[in-house]
């Protein structure tokens, strides 16, 4: 049975049965207690709102896209239907497609024209042919007749020969096309107008557009994507896979071992997959899913297209290395439709719950309207209206037609909102400094506490994990949220250590009584690391936070569409030999690399006994520095059913010329200990030290903004 959920920001929905099975298992609940923004919350008050009321907000706008897209193909299709039934058009069947292409073309030409062409012999079409490819000395030639007659020939207005050849073939045909109808038949055809042909044309299409249209199976498989999209996030969401698993990997760099192997290739994504398949196989819910009309054996085409939706599957490469240097080869094989779940009919499916080639997804939707109304700041953007203008439509694309959602001409600069809120909420909450450096401190807290045996998780095969390697096993995965920081907090403490003269007493050889005696010192170093972590997230709740002593941006840096961007003078990368678009972003993150290492050791000459941590903050439009509406399309009032690109210069006169922002930003993990005028002391000379590495590295430096000693507060921004 359906259920209604009120929900703060889209009222009362109601979902379907299925997704009320799904939201009641213990996979889906633990998203009650994964925190949508972070460490935002420890800044915005408000911010308290979880991934679990985010999912069921991005289930429901899935369906809704979904539905309204399905009215506007049957308003689509209905006319279609209602064309087959008129007398008229069913005469029309009687001619072949290139006749109905010549009636049409008749129909531009005047009767006066019409009527002087139908008279003409095919010599005189011959004559007019050979009058238009002769030149002036084949003239001089001609008797003087002959001369007399092609002036007549080229009095008729708008001729064009290329009319004139077709009409030739329709005045030769005598057993098929217009020659076979009775007189009140072709009058009846002189009355047509291109339009009606162009119609006519279209009840061909009619079997092609519904393939296309949405089934109920395809709403309920979008509405379960978007329900299950966010399956796979970890502690405080982003920071999980973003900053701590980075942490990981940094920390684990050189060590050629599976698990650090997976950890590069993990993703929250691939992680709400593998959740996903959990969540069914434990609560048995594939048999509920076929009693619903979906398809989950071993053909199992709706599980591929749910999986499809919430992760994009990875392109094929060429198989040899000649074939991945040689360019067009390349480019024929990304043109190779990639999904399994859907035929390219329906591509405009994986567009509802991510959309990957322009970001304008429900996702977003939700979440913009979402984390505004928690955070307190307004959102400018109304989703409601993009669902009542979207719609499926035919767009010419690498020399075929492919299905998207298009949105209204008129829209183009309203959509550019999407991206101007997500740039918002980024900048005021997602990269606010005090947020980074609530996380900052929250990665060193689990990176001490990561492999403590009390902290371990139990896997499926009875294994104990530490919290780096939980997301590899999701039994281990539910269990591992934000009580992690919790239970680090109030650990408890009285535990008794191993006493070694307790040991030495139990063990009489000496050997056995060394191994204890490693083992105690190993234990000991653990409860040091967990009360160091402790100390550190103690400090988190009481606002003494690591401190922001340094933000610059680089004023080196080159814009232009094509993404050119040099980092610095000293740790550029070739952006012409890289092949790819991951080879630069690979590139460009190994020049960042050397860049904040250079920058922390610059800081670490100046106060060895102090360490510092170097982040990069990306601010755009959710495209790096591409326009997100280049990959858009749009259609106008007079062709609904056409969807084309609009030039940016057509949109608006006051777009940015560049659509993304970069900084550096220096925070310094200041000992506890320290009284608010060593702070200040101290933060002085890190600056004066920070602003002479920038002036050597082409950066500006942005101190002004930074405050200058105290703890944190809400004020500090």
């Amino acid at each position: 049975m359906a259920k209604v959920f009120n929900d703060p920001i889209h009222g009362h929905i109601e979902l379907h049965p299925l997704l009320v099975k799904i939201i009641d298992t213990p996979q889906f609940q633990r998203l009650r207690n994964i925190k949508q923004l972070g460490g935002v919350y420890f800044v915005y008050p408000g911010a308290s709102h979880n991934r679990f009321e985010h999912s069921i907000g991005v289930a429901h706008l899935a369906g809704e896209l979904a539905k309204a897209l399905k009215v506007k193909q049957l308003e689509q299709i209905k006319p279609l239907e209602e064309l087959k039934e008129l007398k008229e058009l069913k005469k029309l069947k009687k001619l072949k497609p290139e006749y109905l292409e010549q009636l049409k073309k008749l129909q531009n030409l005047t009767p006066q024209d019409l009527k002087e062409l139908q008279e003409l012999m095919p010599e005189d079409l011959d004559k007019l042919k050979k009058l238009q490819n002769s030149k002036l000395e084949d003239f001089e030639k001609l008797k003087a007749e002959e001369l007399e007659d092609l002036e007549k020939l080229v009095e008729l207005e708008n001729l064009d020969f290329t009319k004139l050849e077709k009409l030739k073939k329709l005045q030769n045909s005598k057993s098929e096309g217009l020659e076979e109808l009775n007189p009140e038949d072709k009058k009846m055809l002189q009355r047509f107008k291109p339009k009606d042909v162009e119609k006519f044309e279209k009840l061909e299409r009619l079997d092609e557009l519904k393939k296309s249209l949405i089934s109920d199976q395809d709403v309920l498989c979008v509405q379960i994507a978007g329900l299950c999209h966010d399956l796979g996030h970890g502690p405080f969401s982003h920071f999980f896979d973003g900053m701590f698993m980075d942490a990981i990997k940094r920390d684990k760099k050189g060590k050629a071992d599976k698990e650090v192997t997976d950890n590069e290739k993990w993703t929250h994504e691939k992680a709400s997959i593998e959740m996903f398949k959990h969540l069914l196989d434990q609560n048995g819910l594939k048999e509920v899913m076929k009693k619903y009309g979906l398809k989950v054996d071993e053909d199992g085409t709706d599980l591929v297209f749910i999986e499809e939706m919430i992760k994009k599957p990875q392109d094929e490469k060429p198989q040899n290395d000649a074939a991945q240097d040689n360019e067009h080869q390349n480019n024929d094989a990304s043109k190779k439709w990639p999904y399994k779940g859907r035929e390219e009919k329906k591509s405009f499916l994986y567009e509802i719950v991510s959309n990957k080639n322009t970001g304008i997804d429900v996702d977003k939707f939700d979440y913009f309207a979402r984390d505004c109304h928690h955070l307190g700041i307004p959102n400018s953007f109304d989703h409601q209206r993009f669902v009542m203008f979207a719609r499926v439509c035919d767009v010419e694309e690498d020399r075929k037609k492919t299905k998207h959602i298009c949105s209204r001409d008129k829209e183009s600069a309203n959509l550019y909102d999407i991206f101007q809120q997500r740039l918002s909420i980024h900048r005021r909450a997602c990269q606010h400094k005090i947020k980074m450096a609530v996380e900052i401190m929250l990665k060193d807290a689990l990176i001490l506490v990561d492999d403590h045996p009390d902290f371990k998780i139990k896997s499926s095969k009875g294994e104990m994990l530490n919290i780096s390697q939980a997301n590899g096993d999701m039994e281990a995965y539910t269990k591992l949220t934000d009580h992690v920081f919790e239970r680090i907090l109030h650990y408890q403490e009285g535990r008794k250590e191993p006493s070694s003269e307790e040991e030495r007493k139990k063990e009489q050889d000496l050997e056995q009584a060394r191994e204890i005696l490693q083992r105690v010192e190993e234990e000991r170093k653990k409860e040091q690391d967990l009360e160091q972590a402790r100390e550190i997230l103690k400090r988190v709740m009481e606002r003494d936070l690591y401190r922001c002593v340094g933000q610059a941006k680089n004023v080196t840096l080159t814009y232009n569409m094509g993404n050119e961007k040099s980092i610095t003078k000293e740790y550029s990368y070739d952006k012409e030999n890289s092949k790819t678009p991951e080879d630069k972003k690979k590139e460009k993150k190994e020049a960042l690399e050397k860049i904040k290492e250079d920058l922390e050791g610059k800081l670490s000459e100046c106060s060895p006994d102090d360490k510092f941590e170097v982040i990069d903050v990306t601010l755009d439009y959710g495209m790096e520095n591409d326009d997100p509406l280049i990959k858009a399309y749009f259609y106008r009032k007079d062709n609904p059913d056409k969807g084309e690109p609009i030039p940016k210069s057509d949109v608006f006169s006051v777009l940015p010329d560049w659509f993304s922002d970069e900084m550096l930003r220096v925070y310094w993990k200041n000992p506890k200990e320290l009284t608010d005028e060593q702070i200040k002391t101290k933060e002085e000379e890190f600056k004066k030290v920070f602003n002479d590495w920038c002036k050597e590295n082409g950066y500006k430096d942005l101190n002004k903004e930074v405050p200058s000693a105290g703890r944190a507060t809400s004020g500090n921004e």
